[in-house]
């Protein structure tokens, strides 16, 4: 697999350093395109909910709109000139798209071997929220999901969360660039017994493919599954790649725990596939 187009949303503001630095370094390292998404909210879409506004004060609130897309269309543009000056080797455009955010990211998203977000304990915000959900469970490609801070190169050490799942199977596949590059290569699995055949027959199918693994199961304990993924991966130019599991109640996704403890308490790069 090649990675040959990485998405980066961001808001009027940009995104936290540590997405964009790892987006621009991405690109460079593999040869890719990074495409700078700016979802906009288009002036109707910012109206106030009513069913009695004149007409007047009806197009009133439409210039208010629309100049409030045009100031913070400049706002995420010079963002973008601003960090794009400073990685002159990366291959990047800037695309402002006027739609509900979570609509433009899913439909980018589609298009992108990648999505960087950042994970909740870096932003918790409704904005963030979308943008998250959007990527991990509308587009069907892969999201790295980024800490507050990330040190080094990301990826010298690869770590596989596996779990006898599609979503885990998918995961081990979108890290395959990753997975090309990396120094060392662990699989680790929570079980009660030590064992895991599945986990086994994975680290034989990757070592028939030409990296090498270190299989490591985890002991299963009253602390959380995250808990002791986190746990695992903790490590300067670590990656942690795992499928991302949830389920759709009252239109809301509510993540399964693993899954939850990562996206809210990672410290490490962690790539998601749901």
């Amino acid at each position: 697999m090649k990675l040959v187009r990485v998405l980066l949303p961001i808001t009027h503001n940009g995104t936290i350093d540590a997405c964009a630095a790892v987006g621009f370094g991405l690109t460079v390292r593999f040869g890719a395109e990074l495409e700078v998404l700016h979802p906009c909210p288009a002036p109707e879409d910012r109206l106030p909910y009513s069913t009695e506004l004149s007409p007047s004060y009806f197009e009133e609130l439409i210039d208010v709109g629309r100049k409030q897309a045009a100031l913070e269309t400049r706002q995420a543009r010079k963002w973008f000139g601003k960090i794009a000056r400073a990685h002159p080797k990366t291959k990047a455009q800037f695309l402002s798209i006027e739609a509900l955010p979570a609509e433009a990211v899913a439909k980018r998203a589609k298009v992108s071997d990648l999505t960087i977000v950042p994970s909740i304990g870096a932003q918790a915000d409704s904005f963030w929220s979308n943008m998250r959900d959007a990527a991990l469970f509308h587009s069907g490609r892969p999201v790295l999901v980024m800490p507050r801070r990330a040190e080094g190169p990301i990826g010298e050490t690869v770590v596989i969360a596996w779990k006898d799942s599609v979503e885990a199977v998918r995961a081990v596949a979108a890290a395959e660039p990753f997975l090309a590059k990396a120094m060392r290569i662990k699989l680790v699995s929570i079980t009660e017994t030590g064992e895991d055949e599945s986990a086994a027959a994975m680290a034989e199918y990757l070592t028939k493919a030409g990296h090498r693994i270190a299989l490591a199961p985890l002991m299963a304990q009253s602390r959380d599954a995250g808990e002791l993924l986190l746990e695992a991966s903790m490590g300067a130019g670590h990656l942690l790649v795992m499928g991302a599991y949830g389920r759709w109640r009252w239109r809301e996704w509510v993540f399964g725990g693993a899954t939850e403890h990562v996206l809210r308490h990672t410290d490490v790069p962690t790539l998601m596939v749901h």
